[in-house]
């Protein structure tokens, strides 16, 4: 958190659905089109731990897509991942139907 206070670099902009309890968090840097990794390695670990830890969820209503995928370790166990892939490769054999998105890389 002591990292995130010494940014002023950033605007973040949150907004949410208070009939199902989502929220959504945009994180900017004003001038900036592309992807601040930097920021984003800050930031990201730190809002997904927090929130898993209150007992809140890192989907909603579109899914886990392919930033959040690799965080599903976090809230379901390896035994659970593997099922889901098991799923995934009975229907989708050769991997075609979104690739790298809701199950994380391999």
């Amino acid at each position: 958190k002591k990292h995130l206070l010494d940014r002023t670099d950033v605007i973040c902009v949150s907004w949410g659905h208070v009939i199902d309890g989502n929220l959504h968090i945009n994180i900017i840097s004003p001038g900036k089109f592309d992807v601040d990794e930097d920021i984003l390695n800050l930031i990201e670990p730190y809002i997904f731990e927090n929130t898993i830890c209150r007992g809140g969820s890192i989907s909603a209503e579109h899914g886990l897509g392919c930033t959040k995928n690799n965080y599903l370790t976090l809230v379901k166990s390896e035994e659970c991942v593997k099922k889901m892939y098991a799923i995934k490769s009975m229907f989708d054999p050769k991997g075609i139907m979104n690739p790298f998105k809701y199950l994380p890389n391999k």
